[in-house]
């Protein structure tokens, strides 16, 4: 008598899952002689189960092969959205794997449960071509704009070096970081400004005036993040444990009368690139907070600043002189309304940053 096999599925991912999910990540992203610890298996259980707006329905997916054993993941973490007023939950798809020891069809199976047609609203921020393709192909819409990164380069001689040291020797690399300082000198006196604004008008911002002030300046937008004081804090606490491009920065921005016109999250650091998560300000005021933090960044000692591109930012950074937009990833969305759709095309909608997956260590950590 034949032996029924119990046939493969794929189901929401449970906590009990994060080991096996956690094996495939290294295998799929990492170097073959890396094995997640458990510092790797609790950042993970944190990142996509640990959300004030986590919920098992809209959670992440496992895909199970006929044996139960997962062979496949799709990593979501849950993101509370206004549309015109009205609260969903949204979907951040972060990292989607299949297991590269093993055959398995999971994964393509995972990728037509991201159909528009199923979504009230899911979303990428760095998509590589390939999955582009495959939101594409299942109704998704990529946003061309959001695709790019913005940078600004202060000590250009530094940030080649920086750029090059991976490539060079440690010996060579000090060699050419030390020569890089005074050619910078030089060609800060040669070049234009780089930098515009008071640094003056730049102040840290203490968390809870950040969480207060936040929600407000996003609420502009047709499309944008809730942010209600528990997710926006909870999404503080992960972004604040991703060191890698140097401690995260809340600022505030005041104008030349001392009103309160934006807030900005940043990593930076002096030497380092500043990553840029997030600017927001007041209608009208989008080229006095750029002008400003750049200043404040440029007078940090950062060698270089950079963030996502985003519609309502376009006309201000385009005045800053040597300003540069680079590739960053595509952004991607799949949703069955058009009123979403409608306003991330027309660019009123505001996405990224804390509203994506810049500040997880997923992206930028691990790697040892």
């Amino acid at each position: 008598m034949d032996v029924m096999t119990k046939p493969s599925a794929i189901a929401p991912m449970h906590p009990a899952d994060i080991p096996a999910v956690a094996a495939i990540f290294y295998r799929a992203f990492r170097r073959p002689d890396q094995h997640p610890d458990d510092e790797f298996r609790a950042y993970l259980e944190q990142s996509f189960f640990g959300s004030p707006s986590y919920d098992p329905a809209r959670a992440g997916l496992v895909h199970r092969d006929e044996d139960g054993r997962i062979d496949s993941a799709l990593l979501v973490i849950p993101m509370q959205v206004s549309v015109h007023g009205r609260t969903i939950t949204g979907r951040l798809m972060s990292n989607y794997m299949t297991d590269p020891q093993r055959r398995t069809g999971g994964g393509a199976g995972m990728v037509l449960t991201i159909r528009a047609r199923n979504q009230d609203f899911c979303f990428s921020d760095s998509a590589n071509a390939v999955s582009a393709g495959h939101w594409k192909a299942v109704g998704g819409k990529v946003l061309p704009i959001h695709s790019l990164d913005w940078r600004m380069v202060f000590r250009p001689a530094r940030w080649l070096a920086l750029r090059a040291r991976s490539r060079l020797p440690p010996f060579v690399h000090r060699l050419v970081s030390g020569l890089a300082l005074p050619v910078d000198a030089m060609l800060r006196r040669m070049l234009p400004k780089m930098s515009s604004g008071p640094v003056a008008h730049v102040a840290p911002m203490c968390r809870p005036a950040f969480i207060a002030a936040a929600p407000r300046f996003v609420e502009r937008f047709a499309v944008h993040p809730v942010w209600a004081p528990d997710e926006l804090g909870w999404l503080l606490d992960m972004a604040a444990r991703n060191t890698v491009d140097g401690p995260l920065r809340l600022l505030e921005v005041h104008d030349d009368s001392g009103a309160l016109c934006g807030c900005c999250a940043v990593y930076a650091r002096p030497g380092a690139t500043a990553k840029v998560l997030n600017i927001m300000t007041t209608p009208g005021s989008e080229a006095i907070v750029v002008g400003h933090l750049l200043a404040y960044l440029d007078a940090l000692g950062c060698v270089a600043a950079q963030g996502m591109a985003q519609p309502f930012l376009l006309e201000a950074l385009g005045q800053q002189k040597r300003m540069s937009f680079v590739p960053r990833g595509a952004y991607c969305i799949s949703t069955r309304h058009n009123e979403i759709v409608d306003a991330a095309l027309k660019g009123d909608c505001y996405l990224g940053g804390l509203m994506g997956e810049d500040w997880n260590r997923l992206v930028t950590d691990f790697h040892d």
